[in-house]
């Protein structure tokens, strides 16, 4: 009776350790934490008080300046599709303007990228913090001068929301000199 219950305990004790569940990507993780925040708040202020965008969108595309079209703001195909790769994200963006409140996370996203992007080409992590009283803050591991960079969100005074990184210039300099460090090696 103890011979099986040995045996057991000895496999059990060299047998390897179960492996670990892969991490999810950190732009996917923020993402999930942004739309449980948004889940309970109800921003409605801007379609209430300035109505719709659509018809002044739909009177440029329809003029003769299609192609200027796509430069105003508000009006690119992927106005989020910035800094997909450290080597053509010289500097991390210090705001985006959104008009619509569903495009906030979007924004968050796209000004979030950067800091992912070169915290994973210098092998360190970045844990995610997202609070409607702070904002999103990024824990940047040994990173120096600037170990945790905030996100904020805010109405704009002319309508729909500004998305901003705290400390905007403080930090796309802290950005860039780690950059060009990383890209230096």
């Amino acid at each position: 009776m103890i011979l099986p219950i040995l045996l057991l305990a000895a496999g059990a004790a060299f047998a390897e350790p179960s492996p670990k569940p892969a991490p999810k990507p950190t732009e996917e993780t923020l993402r999930v934490m942004l739309l449980k925040l948004r889940r309970n708040d109800v921003w409605k202020a801007r379609q209430a008080i300035m109505g719709d965008g659509e018809e002044l969108r739909d009177a440029v595309v329809k003029g003769r300046g299609t192609r200027f079209a796509d430069r105003l703001p508000g009006m690119a195909k992927d106005p989020f599709d910035i800094c997909r790769d450290l080597a053509g994200c010289r500097r991390a963006p210090q705001s985006l303007h959104v008009e619509d409140v569903s495009l906030i996370d979007d924004a968050f996203l796209a000004l979030a990228r950067p800091w992912f992007k070169l915290q994973e080409a210098r092998g360190k992590s970045v844990a995610l913090t997202v609070d409607p009283g702070t904002g999103v803050q990024l824990a940047l591991e040994d990173f120096p001068g600037r170990p945790v960079v905030t996100l904020e969100a805010s109405p704009a005074p002319t309508g729909g929301f500004d998305v901003t990184l705290a400390d905007g210039a403080e930090a796309a300099q802290a950005y860039a000199a780690q950059r060009a460090a990383v890209l230096k090696n």
